[in-house]
């Protein structure tokens, strides 16, 4: 299987081709920048794009501890998310609305998790020692501070299917040390 891990980049960079508003553009511009950290691993990149004056991580649903609320905090969140491969993901946005204040992503993402994190999910699986894609339908909003920096992300999600993978399957790039 093939995991697309700029789509969401992808479709960032046609949305700014096809805005002419100057703030909305930046704030575009600034979302693809997180993005692009998200898909480097890079944290202090990504961590540039998020507002020192204020930070709110809601996952609803979620336990506390993906729920970060101060810089220190969302840096440890994204260490930890890197060690897990949870930055291991592909995103298809399949709607995107812009605001003066905020930007919308709706669509779907795809990850690759180990079976002990599918399970930790609450999730059952045939094969709990198999890598699984997990597909979840996700909104997120990116609200943005005065000075065009994001001020984090509430997400709202549902997983739409799981299904253990075949060795076969495996990307060649997916972090050798989450593999069975």
């Amino acid at each position: 299987m093939t995991i697309n891990r700029t789509a969401m980049i992808d479709y960032i960079d046609a949305r700014i081709k096809q805005t002419d508003n100057p703030k909305h553009i930046e704030q575009l511009t600034m979302l693809r920048a997180h993005m692009v950290g998200e898909v480097n691993e890079d944290v202090d990149a990504l961590l540039a794009t998020i507002s020192p004056l204020r930070q709110q991580y809601r996952s609803w649903g979620s336990p506390e501890d993906m729920q970060p609320a101060s810089r220190e905090e969302i840096r440890t969140f994204y260490i930890e998310r890197q060690a897990l491969g949870q930055l291991y993901f592909q995103f298809d946005i399949d709607r995107l609305t812009v605001a003066d204040d905020i930007i919308i992503t709706d669509g779907v993402m795809t990850s690759l998790f180990p079976g002990a994190t599918v399970v930790g999910m609450g999730l059952q699986t045939p094969q709990p020692e198999a890598v699984h894609e997990v597909t979840i339908r996700t909104i997120i909003s990116w609200p943005f501070d005065e000075n065009g920096l994001i001020v984090g992300e509430e997400t709202y999600s549902v997983v739409t299917g799981s299904r253990p993978l075949a060795d076969a399957e495996i990307p060649a790039d997916f972090p050798s040390g989450l593999v069975g």
